[in-house]
């Protein structure tokens, strides 16, 4: 099977990946101060096997006992097991989380999170929602404009998780 070189899908399916978590934790941690935990209701994760089948994994592995770090690295094992080497060529993977591209989306996309808040926290939403969301905002002729602004400054902003 070739695998592709494609450093733009890359960048894409790794910020689906970020995007898919920061969507778990935001609806689904549980617990007050350090003892936080991962709880996804039985429908819901269902509902991720039925509709995001290269996610249901990830979901799994987040499920119980969580903090910052362990999540980021859950993640990064995720992105390596179903990306690198399988999907994309080895070569490509390394390039992406040094990426101009995935910084400036994981910015634009943390920015998204930040401004919809009171919104997201109205109801508990399926993560095919805020994918519809978030493109839907992309759209919009500012978040292009400034998403170009950020390209053509040539510098990367820093992610904010």
């Amino acid at each position: 099977m070739i695998k592709s070189v494609s450093l733009k899908a890359a960048v894409r399916d790794t910020i689906r990946i970020f995007q898919f978590e920061q969507w778990i934790r935001f609806y689904y941690i549980k617990g007050e101060g350090d003892a936080l935990c991962v709880e996804i209701p039985d429908e819901i994760m269902k509902r991720v096997e039925e509709e995001y089948p290269s996610l249901k994994s990830l979901a799994e592995t987040m499920t119980g006992s969580i903090d910052y770090k362990k999540s980021h690295e859950i993640v990064c094992a995720h992105v390596a097991s179903h990306l690198d080497g399988t999907k994309y060529d080895m070569t490509v993977m390394p390039k992406v989380f040094d990426s101009p591209q995935f910084k400036i989306e994981m910015y634009v996309f943390n920015m998204w999170m930040k401004m919809h808040e009171p919104y997201l926290e109205e109801e508990i939403m399926f993560f095919s929602d805020w994918e519809e969301m978030w493109e839907e905002w992309n759209k919009l002729e500012e978040v292009q404009q400034y998403r170009e602004k950020l390209i053509n400054s040539g510098q990367t902003p820093t992610t904010v998780q």
